[in-house]
């Protein structure tokens, strides 16, 4: 899709992003809020963000004249942003659990382990991590372990928690909120599910 720079200039000059969001971060308004946090840090580091070309000091911001703005990756990949608070999971189609064979789960989850858990202490077996990706209680091993894996999981493995592990998408949401992970992948591949709750935007995570 097309940028919308009007709208990538709005945003860079109106509020923040919401935390915990009340809305999907649009395009524009994720290069926005990269060009704060480069301002912000080239302020912090005693630069000039004139000399630097940042924010309204570059063409993304500033516009035709002014030095090139270059993003160096997709912009859904810019930023560590925290997820749509569970609610915007918490629907009945998200709430349906794909099943299939046990034995697809349980290979699943024990090369999870495996790939994205080597050389962590303690580290869960698949019927354990079947559980903590189900359940909602809390510990500093569950979530250090969850915190790793969703930090480096794979393209290719994010939907197999859904076809392989038979996780509905609000398990998922949930394990990821509990972990803290933010990588920008994984978030993104989790917006893809979620819609705004009837009510209105959420602002709290149960």
């Amino acid at each position: 899709m097309p940028i919308d720079f009007d709208a990538v200039r709005e945003a860079y000059f109106g509020p923040p992003l919401a935390s915990p969001p009340d809305h999907l971060p649009t395009t524009e308004e994720l290069l926005a809020e990269r060009e704060r946090i480069r301002m912000r840090c080239t302020l912090d580091l005693g630069l000039d963000p004139v000399a630097e070309g940042v924010g309204e000091h570059g063409s993304l911001i500033g516009g035709l004249g002014k030095p090139l703005t270059i993003v160096g990756r997709p912009a859904g990949r810019l930023l560590r942003v925290e997820p749509m608070p569970l609610e915007w999971f918490d629907y009945p189609q998200a709430r349906q659990a794909w099943h299939g064979p046990v034995k697809d789960e349980a290979e699943f989850l024990a090369g999870l382990i495996c790939r994205h858990l080597a050389g962590f202490a303690g580290r869960p077996t698949p019927p354990e991590l079947a559980v903590w990706l189900r359940s909602s209680d809390q510990s500093r091993r569950k979530r250090a372990a969850l915190y790793n894996i969703f930090e480096t999981i794979r393209p290719s493995e994010r939907p197999q928690l859904l076809s392989k592990a038979h996780l509905s998408v609000y398990e998922v949401a949930r394990a990821v909120h509990l972990s803290g992970s933010r990588a920008p992948g994984t978030v993104r591949w989790l917006h893809q599910f979620a819609l705004e709750p009837p009510t209105g935007p959420a602002r709290r995570v149960r």
